[in-house]
């Protein structure tokens, strides 16, 4: 994804917005001050947030012409008006008025008025069309048609057993140390998963997640899972907001989007998140589209992670009056 750093003046204007948008049930809580502080962490501004004026929607779009930043700054509005963990209507009502305002169709924005209406069933309908698990559907249907389709399915569901299959992951038990085989096989063992083709095993065109997992170096606790799916939201084309929004649903709204996984409140650390994203949007590959992990599963996870840039997240901790654009 792209990834703009504003300005020192273009970060005022978004964090004037930002703390509007806290103030609308008029209340600025912790959470929403941790925000607000993380966002000036990342940008490398030091504003006094009680000094902040508010700002109109109207008057926003006059100085904040950018057309990406007004994507991202939108975004960012969703965060905060859920950051607290519980929407509510005037912040959700401004959010609207915000992105109508800079011309922002975010489907996002739709979406929240779902959660502040307690409509979970259109909430998962409309995120499931746009989930990065419909590609992955398609395709199986366009190269290997209802079969193949079946076996994903029932991988999905950890009903697929295929011993031949299971025995080529279980191979990798064999791979050097420090190998990304080597490190799957251990990430799978030490977290109780099984391999693929091992009943319960995952499927493999969601392999990409796991490696996402050993190459960024984020855990699988709920706080690991935030940090790794914005991390997937940087290098992912298709998309990208959709990793987030899920997992600040998922995990720190507690809105269960999965059947998998339990719902959590609370585990969206937005600091964690912005470096997330920005390590992911450093990378020159996408995960997600087109990536063949068996090349390589026989090499260094050091050197893969030098090979596609994945850098250490003491990088992205930017100095005062830093503006860098990043493109993945």
């Amino acid at each position: 994804m792209e990834l703009k750093i504003p300005s020192q003046e273009q970060a005022y204007w978004g964090l004037r917005a930002m703390k509007t948008v806290a103030l609308a049930d008029g209340v600025l809580d912790d959470s929403e001050l941790h925000l607000l502080a993380s966002i000036q962490r990342i940008f490398g501004t030091t504003h006094e947030v009680d000094q902040l004026p508010p700002i109109t929607p109207a008057d926003l779009a006059v100085g904040f012409p950018d057309p990406q930043l007004r994507q991202q700054l939108v975004q960012g509005l969703i965060v905060m008006s859920l950051i607290d963990g519980k929407p509510n209507t005037q912040e959700t009502n401004l959010v609207e008025q915000f992105a109508q305002a800079l011309e922002v169709s975010a489907p996002e924005v739709k979406d929240l008025r779902h959660v502040l209406k307690g409509e979970i069933f259109q909430l998962r309908l409309d995120l499931a069309r746009r989930f990065w698990l419909r590609d992955k559907v398609n395709e199986i249907w366009n190269t290997k048609v209802v079969r193949g389709l079946y076996r994903f399915m029932r991988g999905m569901i950890g009903r697929n057993e295929d011993p031949a299959l299971a025995a080529r992951y279980q191979a990798m038990e064999q791979y050097p140390s420090g190998s990304l085989g080597r490190a799957y096989w251990d990430y799978c063992r030490e977290n109780g998963f099984a391999l693929p083709g091992e009943r319960g095993g995952a499927a493999e065109p969601i392999l990409f997640h796991d490696c996402a997992h050993i190459l960024s170096g984020y855990g699988t606790d709920p706080e690991g899972e935030v940090q790794v799916a914005c991390f997937s939201a940087g290098f992912q084309r298709r998309d990208p907001w959709l990793f987030i929004f899920f997992v600040l649903l998922q995990f720190h709204v507690g809105i269960r989007m999965t059947p998998i996984t339990k719902a959590r409140t609370g585990f969206f650390n937005p600091e964690k998140a912005m470096i997330a994203i920005r390590r992911g949007a450093a990378m020159n590959v996408d995960l997600n589209n087109g990536w063949d992990y068996w090349p390589v599963m026989g090499e260094q996870v050091e050197e893969l992670r030098r090979r596609y840039n994945i850098l250490p997240a003491e990088a992205f901790l930017p100095s005062i009056g830093e503006a860098i654009a990043i493109e993945a």
